[in-house]
């Protein structure tokens, strides 16, 4: 069965554009680490605060990498965990009709 990509755009404003390149590379590794981690529950078999807990989890994980060694690239690593934990946080939102502009 051949994989279909889908594709994001957006438009970067102005004010932004010098983390351009930033912002590639982070969505990147956050789609990377998702796709590694699909195996695990989804946002709809998770409580919130069972998801507040894992993000807090991640920000740990991200201070000590980052006290161990800033350097190691496991501390950029780190922080597209914490990202996808808050993105399950807004999907689980959403899929309980939470709404926003």
């Amino acid at each position: 069965m051949d994989k279909m990509n889908n594709m994001i755009i957006a438009c970067i404003p102005p004010e932004i554009e010098k983390y351009t390149e930033y912002l590639g590379a982070f969505l990147d590794g956050m789609l990377v680490k998702l796709v590694k981690n699909a195996h695990k529950d989804t946002p709809t078999m998770k409580s919130i605060p069972e998801i507040i807990e894992n993000l807090r989890e991640e920000v740990i994980e991200f201070e000590e990498q980052l006290a161990l060694d800033k350097f190691d690239e496991n501390t950029l690593v780190e922080l597209f965990d914490t990202a996808n934990f808050a993105l399950r946080g807004y999907v689980a939102l959403r899929l309980q009709e939470v709404e926003h502009e």
